[in-house]
C-alpha cells in the first residue's frame, strides 16, 4: 500500500493594503526615473554589443515616451500619425 502525503497550504494572513493612485506630479517623476533607466540600460547593452537587447530595451523607452505623451496631452501617441504605412 502506498503513503498518502497531505499538503497543507495555509493562507497568507499578511495582505497589503491598496495603494492609493499617485498623483499627475508623482506620476510624471516615476515616468521619467524609469525613462532614465531604461536610457543607461540602452547604453550598457550597446557597450555589450548585444544589439538585440538595444532593440527590445529602445522599444520599451519608446512605450514609456508614448504613456508620457498619452498622460501630458490626453492625446493618443500616433492619432495624428499615418501608421498604415510601414517605414
Amino acid at each position: 500500500m502506498a503513503d498518502v502525503f497531505e499538503i497543507i497550504v495555509e493562507p497568507n494572513i499578511r495582505r497589503r493594503r491598496g495603494r492609493a493612485p499617485l498623483s499627475e506630479k508623482k506620476r510624471a517623476a516615476a515616468l521619467f526615473r524609469v525613462w532614465h533607466a531604461v536610457r543607461e540600460m540602452i547604453d550598457e547593452a550597446q557597450s555589450l554589443g548585444d544589439g538585440e537587447l538595444v532593440h527590445f530595451l529602445a522599444v520599451s523607452q519608446l512605450l514609456v515616451e508614448e504613456r508620457v505623451t498619452m498622460l501630458t496631452s490626453g492625446v493618443p501617441a500616433f492619432a495624428t500619425t499615418d501608421t498604415s504605412l510601414p517605414n
